[in-house]
């Protein structure tokens, strides 16, 4: 008989809560940001998590992204066990450390059209939905940007700045 999970799920909101809370308050707290006042760390930190638990959407993309870090997290723990493991070796770091963020950023990213889909889906040329309920101006916008000279150009310079980047990287 399978574990029954359903107090946790009962909670999710809560999580989500002390996460962002948590989350908020050592970013605060570790970058002096509001300066060195716990009490006004606490206070911007406790405003911001009820924001994003007040909104349906952002929680629900809180709710998506802290399993998927929770994964990567663990997965991050068992890479480092093995390279205590393997030994000692500063490309590996340098490499896993690139990896990670990459990994982590795809995560976000995926999360996050998970979660939006339904509202963002009427501005994507080719989905099922497009125009369905999209405003005028965001239509007149949306064909613009995925117009072929647009995403072109914006092809082009990521490139350009790739290739500039790994050319002075490698002098």
């Amino acid at each position: 008989m399978p574990a029954d999970a359903s107090l946790i799920a009962y909670f999710a909101p809560v999580w989500a809560f002390l996460a962002v809370f948590v989350i908020m308050f050592a970013l605060l707290a570790k970058t002096e940001l509001l300066g060195e006042s716990k009490w006004l760390n606490l206070f911007v930190s406790f405003v911001i998590a009820s924001i994003f638990i007040s909104a349906a959407s952002v929680q629900q993309y809180v709710l998506t992204i802290v399993p998927w870090m929770a994964v990567l997290v663990i997965s991050l723990f068992f890479i480092l066990v093995l390279i205590g493991f393997i030994g000692k070796g500063e490309w590996m770091h340098e490499k896993i450390g690139i990896v990670v963020v990459i990994t982590a950023v795809v995560i976000f990213i995926v999360s996050g059209v998970k979660v939006f889909y339904t509202v963002i889906s009427p501005y994507f040329p080719g989905s099922a939905d497009y125009g369905f309920g999209a405003s005028a101006n965001g239509l007149v916008f949306s064909d613009w940007f995925f117009s072929g000279p647009v995403l072109g150009a914006i092809f082009l310079l990521a490139l350009s700045g790739i290739i500039s980047w790994v050319l002075v990287k490698a002098k």
